[in-house]
């Protein structure tokens, strides 16, 4: 029998038996199950009730009795006030340890396989597990008449204010330094989310980590006086400065319309031997030196495949990898502008083996008629839709690799190629976000 839930704001000791998704830990009780954040797996922590739903409650840690071998000081001063990290209270090789079993827990509980299975994944570790990321979006707003920016707060639109960033590269701190010390002059208002109010919604800064370029993009709530152009563009000395126009209401960041300000509006990077272009709308990989452990690696798992259909293909960095092994690839990517740069990319590279696709996937799928060895897919992190894997079935492809950034999704997918007689045949972890609770992972299936 389930007792009665605590109330809230009622003190109550838990026993922490594992890591959920979103790197809260997990205790489970005669009162139900509590998502308590703070904790660690095989803790036992005081904490405060916070919230209660209809099947589970949430908590605070307030306090540790028994502490976790892996647990450590938190580096940032802003760590747990800003949402951006989520496990910067556990070490890193503890952090590795976690995300090899958050992958084990969905691959066993949603994906219905068997848990000796997974015995021996890791996850690989990234090369750097600090200033890693090569790209920061900071919202802008108008607080007490101010204009402001830094990271939102944990759940919350409310702006945490920041003044560096310790997973972000150094220039892209040096940047954002330079932005703080100069909003303050600009004539433009921040961006009220509430009222659809205020010209300036996010800055976005991107950098090369191989190559030293740098970008920096304002996203405007409709348009500015060229006075407020040229005091944008003057802020920061960025290789090359864009504007980008979105006036729709909601979270999305970026628009669809980019303006340049100062250089070609792209930005270069290298991986491994091939150079590769992007704009300011480009998805790009944020960890760079991971990328290429990740990209060479599902690449080498294509093995003696001749002919090749790559979906969500993107900007093209994973394509270069595949069309170095394969006779032929066949990309699809939905977004027009990253198909683009792909061919320029590909182009760049020297490579002509390439045909690039623009459209869904689930419907260029159905009108594709050649014969593929090999089908690798790197879906957003809703995976990919039952259309999509019934059409990889009805292909008789005997080869997928399948690269995903949500563990439960790519459970829930490869369950669903196993019903069609896949079998699961290897599964590789990499840790492209350090600090957080998010995990990119490599499958191979086989008919």
């Amino acid at each position: 029998m389930i007792l009665k839930k605590w109330s809230d704001s009622e003190r109550v000791t838990l026993e922490v038996s594992a890591l959920s998704s979103d790197g809260t830990g997990i205790s489970r009780t005669d009162r139900g199950v509590v998502f308590v954040q703070g904790a660690l797996p095989g803790e036992i922590v005081n904490a405060k009730i916070v919230s209660r739903k209809k099947d589970f409650m949430i908590a605070d840690t307030i306090s540790v009795e028994r502490h976790s071998s892996g647990r450590v000081n938190p580096k940032c001063r802003y760590y747990g006030k800003c949402g951006g990290c989520q496990l910067q209270h556990a070490s890193y090789d503890s952090q590795l340890k976690l995300k090899a079993e958050l992958v084990r827990d969905a691959m066993t509980r949603i994906g219905g396989f068997e848990r000796k299975s997974f015995d021996e994944l890791v996850c690989e570790p990234s090369p750097s597990s600090w200033g890693y990321r090569n790209k920061a979006a900071f919202p802008v707003q108008d607080i007490n008449g101010r204009i402001m920016t830094g990271f939102y707060r944990a759940g919350t639109h409310r702006l945490e204010l920041i003044r560096n960033c310790l997973v972000n590269a150094e220039k892209i701190n040096f940047m954002y330094k330079n932005i703080l010390d100069s909003l303050g002059r600009l004539n433009i208002t921040g961006y009220d989310e509430r009222s659809h109010t205020g010209k300036l919604r996010h800055i976005i800064s991107r950098t090369g980590m191989n190559t030293g370029d740098t970008l920096l993009s304002f996203v405007i709530n409709g348009k500015i006086s060229q006075k407020g152009i040229k005091s944008l563009a003057s802020m920061v000395n960025a290789s090359t400065v864009t504007l980008n126009y979105n006036s729709k209401p909601g979270n999305v960041i970026l628009g669809t319309y980019t303006e340049n300000l100062k250089g070609s509006g792209l930005i270069t990077e290298r991986l491994g031997n091939f150079v590769l272009s992007f704009d300011t709308a480009s998805f790009f990989q944020v960890n760079t030196g991971q990328a290429e452990k990740l990209f060479s690696y599902a690449s080498s798992q294509i093995e003696s495949a001749k002919n090749v259909l790559e979906l969500y293909s993107g900007t093209g960095s994973l394509t270069c990898y595949l069309a170095r092994s394969a006779k032929y690839v066949t990309s699809v990517e939905e977004f027009r502008g990253a198909v683009h740069m792909a061919v320029r990319n590909l182009k760049a590279n020297g490579f002509d083996n390439v045909h690039a696709l623009c459209g869904r996937s689930e419907e260029v799928i159905a009108d594709l008629k050649d014969s593929y060895d090999c089908v690798v897919l790197d879906p957003p992190r809703d995976g990919c839709a039952k259309s999509v894997i019934e059409a990889i079935n009805n292909f008789g492809v005997k080869r997928i690799v399948y690269v995903s950034c949500n563990p439960a999704t790519l459970a829930r997918d490869c369950k669903i190629f196993s019903s069609h007689g896949y079998n699961l045949v290897s599964i590789r972890a990499f840790d492209m976000f350090p600090q957080t609770a998010h995990v990119e992972t490599v499958v191979v299936l086989m008919h």
